[in-house]
């Protein structure tokens, strides 16, 4: 089984019209990005199962203000993958993303979402400008291990000072696994540090701590340095050094859907990792691909 842990569809982003910077190779600036046409892509490439996860203008605006966008240059969310969701539920699990915390009652929104299907919680720490070990955010975290949820945790975008480091992020994810050590959590972009260099070291450190940790490995590093050159090998250079520290049992295969139409054809992402990795064995490619996504989600 394949499973691809990191979806969006949406209807647009940075919209061309208003952005003339943005290129129309990338799609989502004039083109919906639906569930639909996910799944038509990943019925191409092979891929089982996909992590929906939505999140809004509101969700984002974080991020995309410091890249000089604004909330009218997003389009999609909970109620429209919701729709994606419920049209195709043999093929997605649903994850809805955590709001601030300081302006929503964020517990009454987990057991909302939970009710209607979803399978755990997208957390932009720096976007909601969260300190993990914050009450509100501690009980969210007992909410998903009460309901047998997943929690999938993202450093994206940080800016310090206007955020924590990622030192700082990385010492409260600690703190926090050592309060709550059944806590089901995928670390996205496999930290947000390039494991090509000596920055991913305090990553690993906690991940040798902290052996429940799945490393989530779509947009690896936050780093995308490929651009076209399939199959990728700055890429698989990065999952084979993050598998070197936690092994391919710790990890999960991810596309960012589609953020990166413009340097790859969801095929090839694939089969980058399915026919180029061979650094792996076979079952190895396929734990990565799918088999680790597949336990933590009680696939049989």
């Amino acid at each position: 089984m394949i499973i691809d842990i990191e979806t969006h569809p949406l209807r647009f982003a940075r919209n061309g019209a208003v952005n003339p910077q943005m290129s129309m190779i990338k799609h989502y600036t004039w083109c919906e990005q639906s569930p639909d046409l996910l799944v038509a892509e990943m019925e191409y490439a092979g891929v089982d199962k996909a992590f929906l996860i939505s999140y809004d203008a509101e969700d984002i605006q974080w991020g995309s203000s410091r890249k000089g966008f604004d909330l009218e240059d997003y389009s999609g969310g909970r109620k429209y993958s919701l729709l994606g969701f419920r049209r195709y539920p043999e093929r997605f699990y649903w994850f809805n993303t955590l709001k601030n915390p300081k302006r929503h009652d964020v517990l009454a929104q987990v057991r909302r979402d939970f009710a209607e299907g979803a399978s755990g919680v997208k957390v932009f720490a720096a976007y909601i400008q969260v300190n993990l070990l914050d009450e509100a955010f501690i009980a969210v975290c007992r909410e998903i291990m009460a309901q047998g949820k997943v929690l999938l945790l993202s450093f994206q975008t940080l800016r310090p000072p206007d955020s924590y480091t990622l030192e700082e992020y990385l010492e409260q994810l600690d703190g926090l696994l050592q309060l709550l050590p059944g806590l089901p959590l995928v670390l996205m972009q496999a930290g947000c540090a390039d494991p090509l260099t000596p920055r991913w070291d305090q990553v690993r450190r906690i991940a040798d701590k902290h052996e429940k940790m799945i490393m989530g490995c779509g947009f690896v590093g936050e780093i995308w340095d490929d651009e076209t050159e399939y199959p990728f090998p700055n890429y698989l250079g990065r999952i084979r050094k993050v598998a070197d520290a936690v092994g391919t049992g710790r990890m999960m295969w991810g596309t960012d859907w589609p953020w990166f139409e413009d340097k790859f054809k969801y095929r090839q992402a694939v089969d980058s990792v399915r026919k180029h990795a061979g650094f792996w064995t076979m079952d190895q490619r396929m734990e990565f691909l799918g088999g680790t996504a597949a336990r933590l989600m009680g696939v049989k």
